[in-house]
């Protein structure tokens, strides 16, 4: 069994990794929130590859390290949590304050040897606390995340599903450690190789999801950007233009609303050579909306146009071709912009377009 169990943790630990690099290396307009899922990601990678070298018979300094890390995955999450609520999303030292208390209490179990038998109920204990401080702060309070404007609906929808995550993790680990207080080892326990399993796909989910540009991650990298009612200081309305006529040539010519991963304000900005404030007010000043639904936009009259003049392309294919990767996202930008699904749009414009 430790085999399967140790394939599988070495997946994860894969997985962990690619996420935690994606968040790292895309630009956003307000890092600390990805900055800080990423460091969750990389406990969990540390954690999957630590219990690996412990199975295999190789543990040395994993034998501490280990618990050490399940010891931070609460106030690692936590922190994370509470940056995304904050009207000025940044890390702050009260967030350090929290991991420095679970280093301290491990600490204290660790060097007191009559006590070291309580960290296996340490580990699970913190994070039910931790995880009950953010099922507090997700109570249903819409208004906490009204400062992500149009990026709230998915950044809730991502969070719950943070949490759903957190608390199959908090059952497992109770579970294996039930498990082995009952006398299993830990290579012998059922409900690790049932959590390796588990995270491997949620894992694999997430990553289909990163890789897809979903609408559930993406706004950690756009929720930064606002519509901005007047003119950026020290940049006139004529430059503005200058800057939106550029940047729709651009748009036209390499087809960046199409592109199968889609662009951020930042790599769009670094294409024209202008700083991400500058174009955003550009955009902002000239088309009145916000870069994403400027985007969003030219992908629907893509969509528009897919859909009269190809009547035999599935709406999925149609989807895909103008820039979509969800079908969600694509059949709510599609209602807002036309007010009706692609589906109804195309049944009701033929027959209007087709020769009396």
């Amino acid at each position: 069994m430790s085999a399967y169990i140790s394939h599988l943790q070495l997946a994860n630990a894969l997985l962990y990794l690619l996420l935690a690099a994606q968040l790292l290396a895309l630009p956003a307009l307000r890092p600390h929130p990805k900055r800080l899922l990423a460091l969750n990601y990389l406990l969990y990678g540390h954690q999957s590859i630590a219990l690996v070298a412990i199975l295999s018979g190789q543990a040395h300094i994993f034998l501490i390290l280990r618990p050490l890390g399940a010891m931070l995955l609460g106030p690692g999450l936590y922190a994370y949590f509470s940056c995304v609520r904050r009207q000025a999303p940044e890390a702050k030292p009260r967030d350090a304050a929290h991991l420095l208390l679970a280093i301290l209490v491990f600490g204290v179990l660790y060097l007191v040897p009559s006590w070291r038998a309580f960290i296996d109920w340490a580990i699970p204990a913190s994070f039910l606390c931790y995880f009950l401080l953010i099922a507090w702060q997700m109570r249903g309070d819409s208004q906490a995340f009204a400062h992500l404007g149009g990026h709230a609906p998915s950044a809730q929808r991502w969070l719950t599903s943070l949490m759903l995550m957190a608390f199959i993790n908090l059952a497992l680990e109770l579970a294996v450690t039930l498990e082995m207080a009952y006398g299993s080892a830990l290579r012998d326990a059922k409900s690790l190789l049932v959590a390796s399993a588990a995270f491997l796909l949620l894992n694999t989910l997430t990553m289909l999801a990163a890789l897809r540009r979903s609408d559930w991650l993406e706004w950690m990298y756009l929720f930064g950007e606002k519509a901005l009612p007047g003119i950026a200081p020290g940049i006139d309305e004529e430059q503005l233009k200058t800057v939106f006529r550029r940047w729709e040539t651009l748009v036209n010519s390499e087809n960046l609303h199409k592109l199968e991963f889609g662009i951020t304000l930042a790599q769009a900005a670094k294409k024209l050579g202008v700083p991400a404030r500058q174009l955003s007010s550009a955009i902002n000043q000239v088309y009145g909306q916000s870069f994403s639904v400027y985007l969003n936009d030219r992908r629907i009259e893509e969509a528009r146009q897919l859909l009269l003049a190809t009547p035999e392309m599935p709406v999925i294919a149609v989807m895909q071709e103008a820039g979509f990767s969800s079908k969600s996202h694509f059949n709510k930008e599609f209602l807002r912009v036309t007010g009706m699904s692609p589906s109804q749009f195309r049944h009701a414009s033929l027959p209007a377009a087709a020769p009396g």
